[in-house]
């Protein structure tokens, strides 16, 4: 080790402890403050409780010139007088040689006010006034000097001790209020009148006793509440309050049947019980204090004992740091070698596991590992000094290249995102990659490193259809993207519903699967034409090479097998399908063919081809009917929120809700299904809305459950909705039970808006579900940019986990995504016990369908 290396050591040894020194030192300071401060707020203490006790002997002197005022007892040379008013002048000496010699904070105005106290009563005859008037001169007093204590915590220090004291003023009121109305019910029981001005004084005087001792005991810590609590449970303070009672039942009475004397005895000895918390409060916050300043005193008789040692230790320490750095200097040497096999091994260890490319600066290969040899099918030479286009997937938008450079050449900042690739005999993969750009001390980029994974079984899974094994919805619009002048054909099997319903779900999608597999056998010769399971019963067939006339007749020939008798399990079932065709642009393909399969099914053909001049004339007038009834529901306030619970699958609890939206006509319960569509065409939607959010706040503000909202993107980009929903949250308090399930949407046009208002209900602690999950627009990084709480896996996939091998596998790759990401998982469409058990097995968190209850009015 060279000279210089060793001086460098030398000179960091020495920063520690001069470190600890000045740190040492400026913590004795802070010591020292603290301790001061202490000092103090315990003075204050002191202070208020000395005033305390002037308060409540004056408060016992007043009850009694009262009570023999009211009695026409004048002699001021009674024996209970005079105790009393020497008691108060007792309490007032040692306030003032507290305030002068211990405290010594010679205010002169509260010591004016504490020899005003003492001296004014002696020169006014009290006994010659009349109750009122004796009265107010007394609780004048005591309302200064309460005064005098509430600013006491505007001169302290520490949080609790501020805290104590707020308690005590709230004590101290209700203690004056209780004062107040011994005195009035002592001239009550005294006359055995009750006149409305004495009653209006009591009653004001009850409803301060109440509001302050709810405060008191708000705001006061729970291990005094206890000793609170058992103050008040005193017998004596009972029989008060009963005396209480009984003086306001039998206020019109002339008679009580209540001695004075008795009412002043018991109501004394309830103020005496609240002097005693009043004690115990100023005891516990004078231990509090003692106890801090022993500790201090520990502390800093300790870091000085430390410094010292620290001075007198401080050569030796550093002639040992020396002598152990020098010492350790092999041991260093040695874990940098073993840090260096480590780092080799991690190296190993990602090689084996991922696929790996470096590249210079100019985007040529310079590293390849045998994993990307395996997926890509080039060799090492094959692959070095060529740039990453030769697997570069002509499908890929250039727009992503674009911005991938910019973000790792530009911004030079890591970028990550799926991409298409191409192997060496033309079959293509997919992989999550992440490229981070590796720079120079200077900054600049010298060369890149491409971490990927192969993700293309997820993205296969991702657009197949898993009950018949075809492309499904995803795969359809991505196909109809990449198309021009493409015509589609959307098959829609007639009553099918029915047959469901008469030989079961499991028969069902026996002809549906058969159904396919007769579609597809028909078209599966011809390249130029595509097919896809939609949902449910619903088939597309998609081209882009065939004239209309010669796409019609292919239609007109798969509509003429389907129209044939279907052979399931031995049943010979007639089934017949409606179709409806559009040759519109991409954008509105699919929506125009279904616009015409619609109304192809409410007419006499099986056939219709999509035209501007469509008439929806029937459509229209549907739409009229629900309009109405939609309108007379909501005026007659028929829109109702209906209740499904979710079930923890650990313990069978019903610990979550679904609010749905239903509308009563007469007897009939309507499902959303009739009028929803219609509500947004007539303007009547956010009518439902609010309806909906109003009874859901309103049923679970008292409980402690949480409750979940069905939102669209379209609901969230609404701003009138939006507003409502952030006013309903602030208004009602209770974000932390709300649950916004958004309905997974095949595209989000503006995401910023919708993490706007994710960000936005999350100040209020609501939580965010993905609802549906899974039903064909399924999108992971959608579902981590929307920063969801819980995932809804859609009712497709859970009702065939026991029959459906693909629907098991895409649902377990779910379950397994969501944990990573922390989310919890909900399975819908839980119907039977053993779909249940397996959706437990799979190690879902909830469940939610009709095995547990239908929706109801009403919490179960």
């Amino acid at each position: 080790m060279n000279l210089n290396l060793k001086s460098k050591l030398l000179f960091l040894s020495i920063i520690p402890l001069l470190f600890v020194i000045v740190l040492s030192s400026i913590i004795l300071f802070e010591l020292f403050d603290n301790k001061k401060n202490l000092e103090l707020t315990k003075y204050r203490i002191l202070e208020a409780e000395a005033i305390s006790k002037v308060i409540h002997y004056i408060q016992i002197e007043r009850g009694i010139t009262a009570g023999f005022i009211a009695s026409e007892n004048l002699n001021s040379k009674d024996d209970k007088l005079l105790s009393a008013m020497d008691d108060l002048d007792k309490a007032i000496d040692d306030a003032k040689f507290l305030f002068l010699h211990i405290s010594q904070n010679s205010s002169s105005h509260i010591l004016d006010i504490l020899e005003s106290v003492r001296s004014n009563r002696k020169s006014i005859y009290l006994l010659n006034m009349s109750t009122s008037d004796a009265k107010d001169y007394y609780t004048k007093n005591i309302t200064t000097l309460l005064n005098f204590i509430k600013t006491t915590p505007t001169t302290m220090n520490g949080k609790d001790n501020i805290t104590l004291i707020a308690a005590y003023n709230h004590l101290s009121t209700a203690k004056e209020a209780l004062g107040q109305i011994r005195a009035t019910l002592n001239e009550v029981f005294t006359t055995d009148k009750f006149p409305d001005n004495l009653f209006l004084s009591f009653a004001g005087n009850l409803e301060i006793y109440k509001s302050n001792s709810d405060h008191f005991k708000l705001i006061l810590p729970t291990r005094l509440l206890a000793f609170y609590n058992s103050n008040l449970n005193h017998p004596a303070v009972e029989e008060t309050f009963k005396m209480i009672h009984d003086a306001i039942k039998n206020r019109d009475s002339k008679n009580f049947n209540t001695s004075a004397s008795l009412w002043f005895e018991k109501a004394t000895e309830s103020i005496n019980m609240l002097k005693k918390t009043e004690d115990g409060l100023f005891k516990h916050i004078t231990d509090s204090i003692n106890e801090k300043l022993h500790s201090i005193f520990y502390k800093i008789a300790l870091l000085i004992f430390s410094l010292t040692v620290t001075a007198v230790l401080i050569t030796i320490l550093m002639v040992l740091v020396i002598k152990k750095i020098l010492s350790s200097t092999s041991i260093l040497e040695k874990e940098y070698g073993d840090s260096l096999l480590l780092v080799k091994q991690y190296k190993t260890t990602v090689e084996k596991s991922f696929i790996v490319t470096k590249t210079d600066a100019k985007g040529i290969i310079t590293y390849v590992n045998d994993e990307f040899c395996k997926i890509s099918g080039y060799k090492k030479e094959e692959l070095i000094g060529r740039p990453h286009n030769i697997v570069r997937h002509p499908d890929t938008p250039k727009e992503i290249f674009k911005s991938m450079w910019h973000t790792i050449k530009e911004l030079k900042e890591p970028w990550s995102g799926e991409l298409q690739n191409l192997n060496k005999n033309g079959t293509s993969y997919w992989v999550k990659a992440i490229i981070n750009p590796i720079m120079d001390s200077k900054g600049k980029v010298v060369e890149y490193i491409c971490i990927r994974s192969n993700i293309t079984e997820i993205k296969e899974v991702s657009n197949i259809d898993f009950m018949t094994g075809y492309g499904n919805r995803t795969k359809l619009n991505n196909d109809i993207n990449k198309l021009q002048n493409a015509s589609l054909a959307i098959f829609n099997l007639d009553n099918f519903r029915q047959i469901n319903d008469f030989y079961g779900h499991e028969f069902g999608n026996k002809i549906i699967i058969s159904i396919a597999n007769k579609i597809h056998n028909l078209i599966f010769d011809d390249k130029n034409l595509r097919f896809y399971r939609l949902q449910g019963d619903e088939f597309v067939i998609l081209s882009d090479s065939y004239s209309k006339y010669a796409f019609e007749s292919i239609v007109k020939s798969v509509l003429s097998n389907i129209n044939e008798n279907t052979d399931i399990d031995g049943e010979q079932i007639l089934t017949s399908c409606s179709c409806g065709i559009s040759y519109e642009d991409r954008e509105h393909l699919l929506s125009s063919a279904n616009m015409a399969l619609k109304i192809t099914k409410k007419g006499n053909s099986n056939l219709l081809v999509y035209t501007q001049d469509i008439s929806l004339n029937n459509e229209y007038k549907n739409n009229l009917h629900w309009a109405k009834k939609l309108s007379d529901a909501i005026k007659k306030e028929n829109i109702i929120a209906y209740y499904q619970p979710i079930v923890n699958n650990s313990n069978l609890a019903y610990e979550k809700y679904e609010s749905l939206v239903r509308m009563i006509d007469g007897n009939d319960v309507i499902s959303p299904i009739f009028f929803l569509e219609v509500a947004k065409q007539t303007r009547q939607y956010f009518d439902i809305t609010k309806a909906v959010i109003h009874q859901s706040f309103e049923m679970f503000k008292d409980k402690d459950i949480e409750f979940s909202i069905n939102l669209s993107i379209n609901d969230i980009q609404e701003v009138q909705i939006s507003n409502h929903i952030l006013t309903m949250l602030q208004e009602y308090n209770i974000g932390e039970k709300v649950v916004f399930e958004i309905v997974e949407s095949e595209s989000i046009e503006n995401f910023e808006g919708v993490i706007n208002f994710i960000n936005q209900v999350k100040r209020y602690n609501c939580k965010i579900a993905i609802d549906d999950f899974g039903t064909g627009y399924s999108n992971f990084e959608y579902l981590i940019k929307l920063k969801a709480d819980y995932l809804k896996i859609d009712g497709s996939l859970i009702k065939n986990l026991d029959k459906d091998k693909n629907a098991f596998i895409v649902v377990s790759t779910i379950v397994e995504f969501s944990k990573k990401l922390g989310m919890k998982t909900i399975a819908e469409f839980v119907e039977n016990e053993e779909i249940f058990n397996i959706v437990r097995e799979m190690g879902i968190d909830y469940s939610q369908g009709y095995y547990f209850s239908v929706p109801k009015e009403s919490l179960i």
